[in-house]
């Protein structure tokens, strides 16, 4: 591998590093994203803690993050070291060195970057997952529908088998994320969950209540205990 190469997938990394949602939550509330809420480092908990428009504007940028990065890549880089760099953003997003390895899961950057690689079959499982929340009113399985649609769509429409198999990576990824992540998710949430009645989809809220009326970790300037 050439040096431009491990350049531009450390600087993937770096760039995948810097989280938006974080900033906002602390630019906003003051707080610590991955102290309240579901604990993750992502947009859906910037939605529930700091309010929907901050949470859609997470997503954005960390899927502009992949975008962005995987776009520079492959105008930089041969084809294998771009994917590298794909990579390395979500792995980044997941483990960012600005939070001491602290991230989210990466669904949102590893999105961008398939937006670029197979744009058609990308925003139809967008539009997939949009569909199953509505009949579903679930976030969790919709998106568990989404990911298994964003896998199969490319071979529906005939691309090569290195875009479904390299989709699945990212998915797994994600997945591993998850998994290393529930430890802690789980103990922030029983801390400090949302406010109402939506819940991570991996826990039920039964502790909810345990905050005093008044007492809103989602409330600008809250601080967790």
């Amino acid at each position: 591998m050439d040096k431009l190469s491990l350049v531009v997938i450390l600087g993937a990394y770096l760039i995948g590093s810097i989280p938006f949602s974080q900033i906002i939550t602390r630019w906003r509330t003051g707080l610590k994203l991955y102290e309240v809420g579901e604990g993750n480092v992502g947009s859906r908990n910037v939605w529930h803690v700091v309010g929907p428009q901050w949470g859609v504007l997470a997503l954005l940028l960390d899927c502009l993050k992949g975008l962005l990065v995987y776009w520079a890549a492959t105008a930089l880089v041969p084809a294998v070291s771009a994917l590298l760099a794909g990579v390395a953003v979500v792995l980044g997003h997941q483990f960012s060195i600005f939070i001491h390895g602290r991230g989210g899961k990466g669904l949102a950057p590893a999105l961008g970057v398939l937006l670029v690689i197979s744009p058609l079959s990308t925003l139809c499982a967008i539009l997939i997952l949009g569909l199953a929340y509505l009949i579903t009113r679930d976030f969790n399985p919709s998106v568990t529908v989404a990911i298994v649609a964003i896998i199969l769509l490319p071979l529906l429409f005939r691309q090569p088998l290195w875009v479904p198999a390299y989709t699945l990576a990212l998915a797994l990824l994600a997945g591993l994320k998850k998994w290393l992540d529930h430890a802690h998710d789980s103990r922030v949430w029983n801390s400090h969950p949302w406010q109402g009645e939506a819940n991570p989809g991996w826990v039920p809220p039964t502790n909810q209540s345990a905050n005093p009326p008044g007492d809103d970790p989602s409330a600008p300037n809250a601080r967790p205990n």
